[in-house]
């Protein structure tokens, strides 16, 4: 629906009969407890999207209920040992998510703020998502030297709450629940500058710049870590404009 340049809004509603992917059905591996046929019903999806941009604020809501829902977990006794299989969820699954994002600026100043709160409503811990993830950047924006020089430079936080993500399992190359160990409730910074000199890009970000500051207790996966300190540098030089 469209009004004006300034205020737009949409709705939409999707519904999706899914088939199984081939490792859900079927996997044949040496590992004797990594073996599997089966014949999973189709998942089914049903969602609803509204969506709004105004001179306030852009924001989207998500309605949606998975019935059928595949998923892998773990079924080995030992808990230092695993045998991931999938299975397929006999009740609903609900979720919604609200997504908020709004651009403020002062000067050559700039604030970039999205926010996405989301749950899941479920008899059981199969879906586990972040309830709330935010990403914030605050930069600096200007041309220099008598407008030789286009310089962009700033800050990015990333963050999310603590939740019981999927851990991974290497050996079918797939994501399983779990609900031994949370990750989250940590930032992650990064630094960035963007330069343009006549015809050449440089581009420098550092990226999670705060690792050391923050206990080292930071993961990808529950078993897997996240990426310390590391530092990315970029040269474009165009020969002709």
């Amino acid at each position: 629906m469209y009004f004006n340049d300034d205020y737009q809004f949409s709705f939409g509603y999707q519904n999706v009969n899914k088939l199984p992917n081939d490792n859900y059905n079927l996997y044949q591996s040496s590992y004797v407890n990594y073996n599997w046929s089966n014949n999973f019903k189709n998942e089914k999806i049903n969602a609803i999207t509204a969506n709004a941009v105004t001179p306030w604020v852009e924001a989207s809501v998500k309605l949606m209920t998975l019935d059928d829902h595949l998923y892998f977990e773990n079924n080995a006794v030992d808990e230092s040992q695993q045998i991931v299989t999938p299975s397929q969820y006999s009740n609903t699954i609900n979720y919604v998510s609200v997504k908020v994002s709004k651009e403020i600026k002062f000067g050559n100043f700039a604030l970039d703020n999205t926010f996405l709160y989301q749950k899941t409503d479920q008899r059981d811990a199969i879906l586990n998502v972040p309830e709330i993830v935010t990403r914030n950047t605050i930069y600096y924006t200007n041309y220099l030297f008598k407008k030789a020089l286009f310089l962009q430079t700033g800050v990015t936080l990333h963050y999310f709450t603590n939740y019981f993500a999927n851990d991974y399992n290497p050996v079918i190359g797939e994501f399983f629940i779990q609900n031994k160990k949370e990750i989250g409730n940590y930032p992650n910074f990064d630094f960035f500058i963007n330069a343009r000199i006549q015809r050449t890009r440089i581009y420098l970000k550092a990226e999670h710049f705060n690792s050391s500051l923050t206990g080292n207790n930071f993961y990808a996966a529950p078993n897997n870590p996240y990426r310390d300190f590391m530092i990315r540098f970029g040269l474009i030089w165009n020969f002709f404009n």
